[in-house]
């Protein structure tokens, strides 16, 4: 089971080609992956990117009430 749930919204670092990357988003499907899970991340620009937890920082982002 993830440690993350669909809706949570996240901060990660991850390590791409072009080198390390950052951002914030929101969880919309979570998959399993092995001894893992892939999350499908909505990047707060709109664009949908895959974790794979295993190897990813995340952070879940503590939302301030209203």
């Amino acid at each position: 089971m993830s440690a993350f749930r669909i809706n949570d919204q996240i901060r990660f670092r991850t390590l791409t080609p072009d080198g390390p990357y950052s951002s914030t988003g929101q969880v919309i499907k979570i998959l399993p992956g092995g001894e893992s899970h892939w999350l499908h991340v909505r990047q707060d620009d709109g664009n949908v990117r895959m974790l794979f937890e295993a190897t990813t920082q995340i952070d879940v982002v503590e939302l301030e009430a209203a």
